[in-house]
C-alpha cells in the first residue's frame, strides 16, 4: 500500500483516531525512506572499496549517529551529501586503517515544515461571506400590509373619516312633549401619496464575471439598506417632503396624570398609557403592542427594590416581554426615553409589491463596462385621522415617571 500525504483540509475532516493512525503511517514511511536513502548513499560512497561486512558495520555506525543526533534541529546538508563528503573516513572505519578516526559526524537534513513553502496561499475557503450587523427590523413585520393595484391609482391613497372637530353627539334625556336634540354628522376627505425608497450601487462588468460569490451579495446588500430606511421611516418619518408619516408623527402624546404611584416604574407607565386609550375608546381599541428602545426595556427589567430583589409585577410575564397584555417590542429606531403604544390593527402599510431589483447604465457606464444596480420600493404608512386615538406616544419617560409618582393637589 502506497503512503500518500494529506493536506490541511483532509486532516481537518479526520477523526482523532484517524489522525493518530495517519501519524503512525507517516512516521513509518519517513523512517523507511531515510533508511533507503542511507543505504543508497553508502553504496555510492563505497563503490568497490569495502566488503558487504564492512557496509553492515558502517550502516550500524550511521544508525547510532542518527539516533543520537537532534532530529528536530534545522540543518542545511542532506545525509546523502554528508556521506559522500565523509567517504574517506567511512572507508577508514570499515578497514581499520586509520585508528585515529573513531567517529564521524553526520547532521540530519533540513526540517521541512509549512514555513518552508514560500508565499503559500493554500487554504480551506469557507463557502460563504460574513454578514454586516444591523439593528433589528421590526416595524415593517408588525404592521398589517395591503398590496394596492399596480396602475390607475395616481400613486395616491384616498380615504374618508368622520370629522371629529365638527361632529356633535347630542343625545339627551327628553321630557314628554319636548323637542329631541339634534346631533351633527360631518365627514372629511383625506389623501396621502405613495413614497419611494431606494438605493443604487455602481458595479463593473468584470466584477460580475470574475467574482460571482461576491456579486450575489450586492442585491441583498441594497435590499437591506432600503429595509433599514423603511424601518426608520415607519417610526420617525415626519410626513414632509418625500418622507413617510411615521407612527410618532401620526399619534397624540400621552399626558401623564399625577397618580400618587409610589416609586413609579416603566411597568406602571405602560399600564397608565393603555388606560388613557381604553378609558375613552375601549369599545373600539384593544392596545396590544409597544415599541421601545432596548435601553428603556432593560431599565424596566433591571429595576430592583431596596433589598436588591428584581421587581416583576403580577401583571407582567417573566422578563417583561408582555406587560398588562401589551407586547413590548425592541425597536432601536425609537429614541431612548420614549416609546409608542397602541392597537396595531389601526395602523397599516400600503405598498406596491415587494422590493424591485433592476440594473441599468448611467452616463458613460456603457463605454466603461459598468452598470448600476438599483433597489426600490413604493409604500405609504397610514394611521387614519379617526384612528389616531388608538395610539399614544411617550416623549419623556423619566419626566412622566416623576409625574405619576406625584400626589394630586
Amino acid at each position: 500500500m502506497v503512503f500518500t500525504y494529506k493536506n490541511e483540509a483532509e486532516l481537518s475532516a479526520m477523526t482523532p483516531e484517524q489522525r493518530d493512525a495517519y501519524g503512525t503511517e507517516k512516521r513509518q514511511f519517513e523512517a523507511e525512506t531515510r533508511q533507503k536513502e542511507t543505504e543508497a548513499a553508502i553504496a555510492k560512497a563505497l563503490e568497490g572499496g569495502v566488503s558487504q561486512k564492512d557496509v553492515a558495520e558502517i550502516r550500524e555506525s550511521l544508525n547510532q549517529i542518527k539516533e543520537s543526533s537532534n532530529l528536530g534541529a534545522s540543518k542545511e546538508v542532506s545525509v546523502s551529501k554528508q556521506i559522500a563528503a565523509k567517504k574517506d573516513i567511512l572507508k577508514a572505519l570499515a578497514s581499520r586503517t586509520n585508528i585515529s578516526e573513531k567517529e564521524v559526524e553526520i547532521t540530519t537534513k533540513a526540517l521541512s515544515n509549512r514555513a518552508s513553502v514560500g508565499d503559500n496561499e493554500q487554504a480551506f475557503d469557507l463557502p460563504d461571506i460574513g454578514k454586516l450587523a444591523t439593528r433589528k427590523l421590526v416595524m415593517y413585520d408588525i404592521f398589517p400590509k395591503l398590496t394596492i393595484a399596480s396602475s390607475n391609482n395616481n400613486g395616491t391613497i384616498r380615504y374618508y373619516d368622520w370629522d371629529q372637530a365638527t361632529t356633535v353627539r347630542a343625545a339627551a334625556m327628553v321630557a314628554e312633549g319636548a323637542a329631541f336634540p339634534e346631533s351633527t354628522a360631518k365627514f372629511q376627505k383625506y389623501s396621502i401619496p405613495l413614497q419611494k425608497v431606494g438605493d443604487t450601487l455602481p458595479v463593473t462588468e468584470e466584477f460580475f464575471e470574475d467574482e460571482q460569490m461576491f456579486a450575489a451579495e450586492l442585491g441583498l446588500f441594497l435590499e437591506t439598506n432600503v429595509a433599514l430606511k423603511i424601518d426608520d421611516q415607519l417610526a420617525n418619518g415626519d410626513g414632509t417632503g418625500n418622507n413617510l408619516k411615521g407612527v410618532f408623527a401620526s399619534v397624540p402624546a400621552f399626558v401623564a396624570p399625577e397618580a400618587g404611584i409610589q416609586d413609579a416604574s416603566i411597568y406602571d407607565l405602560i399600564v397608565k398609557v393603555k388606560e388613557s386609550i381604553t378609558a375613552t375608546g375601549g369599545a373600539k381599541y384593544t392596545p396590544d403592542v409597544a415599541f421601545m428602545n432596548i435601553v428603556d426595556i432593560n431599565k424596566m427589567k433591571l429595576k430592583k427594590d431596596t433589598y436588591n430583589n428584581y421587581i416583576i409585577p403580577p401583571f407582567a410575564t417573566v422578563g417583561g416581554q408582555v406587560v398588562d397584555s401589551i407586547l413590548v417590542i425592541e425597536s432601536n429606531n425609537v429614541a431612548a426615553n420614549t416609546f409608542v403604544l397602541g392597537d396595531r390593527r389601526f395602523a397599516r402599510i400600503y405598498e406596491k409589491g415587494g422590493f424591485e431589483l433592476s440594473q441599468g447604465m448611467v452616463g458613460t457606464q456603457f463605454t466603461e463596462d459598468e452598470m448600476t444596480l438599483k433597489v426600490r420600493k413604493r409604500l405609504a404608512f397610514l394611521i387614519r385621522n379617526v384612528d389616531a386615538t388608538g395610539w399614544k406616544k411617550v416623549t419623556d419617560i423619566a419626566a412622566d415617571l416623576v409625574t405619576l409618582a406625584s400626589t394630586p393637589a
